[in-house]
């Protein structure tokens, strides 16, 4: 929805009448020239959940050694998922992992290794889960 047709109106007139008489306000309250910069913060410190998607062997312990890497890393989980069905030994499943917050160069940390487990057959996927 959003603020109506007649307020909407009312601010793209004013807009105009504003730009007709010369009163140009810069975007921030100051010209852009003027903004300081600020250096992004590196990826690795970015702090927040995250999706990762793992196609693994199906087979006993999978989930444990995943587990393993993650704890040792500091990572805590929130969520696993593996789709309920008829266990077949040795079967490519997805898995899929939810994170606690924690900090980018952790998943970084962490995903190599659980890429070398033997019953990961792809390498992981992730993605950052964000607030909204």
């Amino acid at each position: 929805r959003g603020a109506g047709a007649g307020p909407t109106a009312s601010a793209v007139v004013a807009d105009i009448a504003d730009i007709a008489r010369g009163a140009i306000r810069p975007v921030f309250g100051v010209p852009a020239a003027e903004l300081a910069g600020t250096p992004a913060a590196p990826m690795e410190r970015h702090v927040g959940a995250y999706f990762v998607r793992l196609m693994v062997i199906d087979r006993h312990g999978v989930i444990a050694d995943i587990t393993r890497a993650l704890a040792d890393a500091r990572v805590s989980l929130e969520q696993v998922l593996q789709k309920a069905g008829s266990y077949v030994p040795e079967a490519v499943v997805p898995v899929v992992l939810v994170t606690h917050e924690t900090d980018e160069a952790s998943m970084n940390a962490v995903l190599p290794r659980i890429a070398a487990l033997e019953t990961v057959v792809e390498p992981p996927r992730m993605i950052r889960i964000e607030p909204f």
